[in-house]
């Protein structure tokens, strides 16, 4: 329940406030939880595919698995940190999906049979977020940063290569991996995201009215130091040109993306655009 001003009510019985839309989230996790183990893996085989463009693969989904044994951590802390109510259970529901895809981009490595190889960029922005003292900068770098752009790098690739089809004649290797990116990824991975980020907005923009002028400052300077590490990976996206993708072009919507976030936040840092996007 909300009273006029839009704040969150408070439940008569406890003197807890009610977030509804927290708990809708919650619902909403409990509703759409998936199993590794329902996915049919058996089906899958990529062998047949040149070593160089396993590796690749490997590579490209080696920067999203560390990305989600941040968020694991991450979500982690957060429980630990955050009080009981809502936000804390909302928590707990992201970490159980943490979980499922650290797992998840694990089973897809091995089935590439290639070790995949993290960049340096991404292990700084992952050790960074790690490190973040306070509740508001575990969200802004993992809600808002780091699940906002794998979401947009999920969607994208769903995009690219379409979902697969009985009719389309592709070879077996080829289908699999349509099923992953274009199938499974979308449907499971990033509903899982659309969530987590929709918590970290509006947690956010809950918190960040009340913050002190110097920790709301501490922000605006997380996200333009962030946001150079985003750029840093961004100015050198060889890992999407190496599968035939216009990575500038990716990149700069993706870019363009969380831009669109922070500043729903209320924030007034941005990511500078890419030159020529």
């Amino acid at each position: 329940m909300t009273n006029s001003g839009g704040r969150p009510e408070a439940d008569s019985s406890s003197g807890t406030p009610v977030d509804v839309y927290l708990e809708r989230l919650c619902e909403l996790a409990a509703r759409d939880q998936w199993k590794l183990e329902d996915l049919d893996w058996a089906s899958l085989d990529v062998s047949a595919l040149p070593e160089p463009i396993r590796q690749v693969a490997a590579d490209g989904f080696a920067q999203l698995l560390w990305g989600e044994r941040t968020a694991h951590f991450v979500t982690t802390r957060l429980h630990e940190l955050l009080p009981d109510g809502p936000a804390r259970a909302f928590v707990a529901t992201q970490r159980t999906d943490e979980a499922r895809h650290v797992a998840f981009f694990e089973q897809v490595i091995r089935l590439l049979g290639c070790e995949g190889r993290v960049r340096p960029s991404v292990e700084r922005l992952m050790h960074e977020v790690q490190g973040a003292e306070t509740p508001e900068e575990l969200m802004l770098g993992m809600q808002v940063l780091i699940e906002g752009a794998a979401h947009s790098l999920v969607l994208e690739g769903a995009r690219l290569v379409g979902t697969p089809d009985d009719g389309d004649g592709l070879d077996s290797p080829l289908r699999a991996m349509k099923t992953v990116v274009g199938e499974w990824m979308p449907r499971l991975v990033a509903r899982d995201e659309s969530r987590h980020i929709a918590f970290g907005l509006h947690a956010l923009r809950q918190r960040i009215p009340r913050l002190a002028p110097a920790a709301r400052q501490r922000l605006e300077e997380r996200v333009a130091h962030w946001g150079e590490r985003v750029l840093e990976q961004a100015r050198d996206p060889d890992l999407v040109y190496g599968i035939g993708v216009d990575g500038e072009a990716v990149c700069g919507r993706l870019i363009e993306d969380l831009n669109l976030r922070i500043g729903q936040l209320g924030l007034e840092t941005r990511i500078a655009p890419l030159k020529g996007a």
